[in-house]
């Protein structure tokens, strides 16, 4: 895969993770899902929004 293809995936999961991160609490404030729904989404969200942020941030940069 190129790095180019690699940093478009990365990007666009850790971005629908962030929309997870942000939906979350939306939800569980209007009473939509159950507070341990809410806590496990949100950690697992929160999870991997760092590693594939990171990873989208790191894709495609030289090493010398």
């Amino acid at each position: 895969m190129s790095d180019r293809v690699y940093r478009l995936v990365a990007g666009g999961m850790a971005l629908a993770s962030l929309g997870v991160c942000l939906a979350a609490p939306v939800l569980f404030f209007l009473g939509r899902i159950p507070e341990r729904a809410y806590k496990t989404g949100f950690l697992l969200a929160t999870f991997a929004w760092f590693l594939l942020a990171t990873a989208w941030a790191s894709a495609g940069k030289r090493r010398g």
